[in-house]
């Protein structure tokens, strides 16, 4: 095989791994600002060791990611 095909499979490999990941391409809310569906909210919360916030978040439910 020559460089380029192989390039080409290896971009197109990656890029279908990219794309397929954890579902990472779903919207984490919907229209109305909810967590989508398999998602719950995670509140902010302050780090106590800096006593910055960080802001809140809808996170994948156990064994739902995959």
């Amino acid at each position: 095989m020559n460089k380029g095909l192989i390039f080409a499979m290896l971009v197109i490999a990656s890029m279908s791994f990219t794309f397929m990941g954890c579902k990472s391409w779903a919207p984490s809310t919907n229209e109305s600002g909810k967590c989508s569906i398999d998602r719950q909210w995670v509140a902010p919360k302050q780090d106590p060791s800096t006593g910055e916030w960080k802001e809140g978040y809808c996170e994948w439910l156990p064994g739902k990611a995959g």
